[in-house]
């Protein structure tokens, strides 16, 4: 969880997630929808299915308990060179380094080194001088104090190197270019996109679709739409859309909300229109994942930040007497 996530943002979802989950077998054995449903919010969601993933393997291969070797490690889904530093040395109080972003900073300050920091040999270099300085008595204390002065002190911008313990030995401090490193190419811009949804509703029961061979989101459920990095007529547009995808004839109604939100490089807003169905139509949908279901059952399904923003405006809606 801690994965590009911040400490407090994890902590309430680290503690529920412990109680419906609370050991390795009790992870291999749940079902995914509800793993999803309890990471729901905390974004890259390949993490919870790599997790499940490793609580299989633990299961199956190290009896229930968690290796100690860092080559058993490295040899579970989703762990990689960092996360395995990271268990060793502060479950374990075995000598290995690690290197993340704020590592990386610290480092790259301290001793002043100047190359792109996204080329492999950066990173190599950065591994051996992070193995170099670790504490073989403490190495557990030592990494979390190196991650915590690079969260704290030694910030990308302005950081606060009276404060620093390191501040007479940092190299980039003496030239006064702390604040330029580390050194990074310039990544493209975030591409914006918008997103049009249609909240159909139909004798009390709304529609959800499964979303599916997709690397974002695959598996949660959302209202179904589409995306298009161009404006214009986005009511007509999610009309045809919804009639090709799902063999529905809808009218679309008033906008609902309009939820922006990012993910990795991705600002996308989505307008969120209430729908209905055509009189004409006289069959509900069965195709591929999509389903009917009531408000007071919608929680069983795992859904995104942004459609869950979205139902719960309708959820506000429908409590004010709306029902479409």
């Amino acid at each position: 969880m801690l994965q590009q996530t911040q400490v407090q943002t994890v902590i309430p979802f680290f503690r529920s997630f412990l109680e419906a989950f609370p050991n390795f077998q009790a992870l291999a054995d749940a079902n995914p929808q509800d793993l999803l449903r309890a990471w729901a919010g905390l974004g890259y969601y390949a993490r919870v299915r790599y997790l499940q993933k490793t609580a299989r393997e633990i299961v199956k291969n190290h009896g229930g308990r968690f290796p100690s070797e860092h080559r058993d490690l490295l040899g579970l889904p989703g762990i990689g060179r960092y996360t395995a530093g990271a268990i060793l040395s502060i479950a374990f109080n075995r000598p290995y380094p690690v290197v993340d972003g704020n590592v990386t900073r610290v480092l790259s300050r301290l001793f002043l080194l100047t190359e792109d920091s996204q080329t492999s040999k950066f990173k190599e270099n950065l591994w051996n001088l992070a193995g170099q300085l670790l504490s073989r008595k403490s190495p557990g204390n030592f990494n979390q104090a190196l991650m915590e002065l690079g969260a704290t002190i030694c910030s990308p911008r302005s950081p606060a190197c009276l404060l620093c313990p390191w501040s007479s030995e940092c190299l980039a401090r003496q030239e006064g270019v702390e604040d330029q490193l580390p050194r990074k190419t310039v990544r493209p811009g975030r591409v914006e996109s918008q997103q049009a949804v249609a909240i159909v509703g139909h004798q009390g029961r709304y529609l959800i679709v499964k979303r599916k061979g997709v690397r974002v989101l695959c598996d949660f459920w959302e209202f179904p739409g589409y995306e298009s990095r161009r404006t214009g007529e986005l009511k007509r547009s999610l009309v045809s859309r919804i009639r090709r995808d799902l063999g529905l004839k809808i009218h679309v109604k008033e906008k609902l909300v309009t939820v922006k939100h990012i993910i990795t490089k991705h600002r996308i807003t989505v307008h969120a229109y209430l729908a209905e169905l055509n009189p004409s139509e006289r069959r509900l949908t069965r195709r591929g994942n999509a389903r009917w279901v009531r408000l007071s059952e919608i929680e069983r399904y795992p859904f995104g930040s942004a459609s869950t923003d979205i139902l719960n405006a309708l959820k506000k809606r429908v409590e004010s007497g709306y029902s479409i």
